[in-house]
């Protein structure tokens, strides 16, 4: 089974814990939540983790080819 540490290493990305949740919230969701609403999901478990954050993370699991972008005004 892989992990979500190393599908993260695997794109030679850092695999901090924040990353990690961030992309386990988005495999076990099948939603396409905003930067926002995945904010809010996990904040009360990780009250450190910021917005800024969930965007840097949103934007590098992106470039790295692991999510893919929907934008909705196209």
């Amino acid at each position: 089974m892989i992990t979500y540490k190393k599908v993260l290493q695997d794109a030679n990305i850092t695999p901090s814990m924040q990353r990690i949740k961030i992309l386990a919230y988005l495999d076990n969701n099948e939603t396409h939540p905003s930067a926002d609403n995945i904010y809010q999901a996990l904040k009360k478990d990780m009250p450190t983790l910021s917005k800024t954050t969930v965007y840097n993370t949103l934007k590098t699991l992106v470039k790295h080819n692991i999510l893919k972008e929907l934008s909705l005004f196209e």
